[in-house]
C-alpha cells in the first residue's frame, strides 16, 4: 500500500491556494456590471462638469473659462469616483 502524492495546489497572487471556478460566471458578470458602472459614472462625472461650465458661461458670459472649469472639476470627480469605486471592487464589496 503505497500512498500516491497529492497534486500542488493552486496559488494567487498572494500564495494563497484558490479554485479555478472561484464563482464562475455570476461573479463574471457581476464584475463587468461593475466595471461597466464605472465607466458611465466617468463620462457622467466629465459630461456635467462640461456641460454645466458651458451653462454656466452663456449666462454669464465668461466663455471660455467656466466651461475648462467645469471640465477640470468633472475630470477630478471622474478620477476620484473611479479610484473609490476600483477600491471597493478590489475589497470585494
Amino acid at each position: 500500500m503505497s500512498s500516491t502524492p497529492e497534486p500542488p495546489k493552486p496559488t494567487g497572487e498572494n500564495g494563497s491556494s484558490q479554485e479555478h471556478a472561484e464563482g464562475g460566471w455570476p461573479a463574471t458578470i457581476a464584475l463587468l456590471g461593475k466595471v461597466g458602472g464605472i465607466g458611465w459614472f466617468v463620462g457622467a462625472s466629465i459630461a456635467l462638469g462640461t456641460y454645466g461650465g458651458y451653462w454656466l458661461d452663456k449666462q454669464f458670459d465668461t466663455a471660455p473659462v467656466l466651461t475648462i472649469s467645469g471640465l477640470a472639476l468633472g475630470v477630478a470627480t471622474a478620477f476620484v469616483g473611479m479610484v473609490r469605486l476600483l477600491g471597493a471592487i478590489r475589497r470585494g464589496r
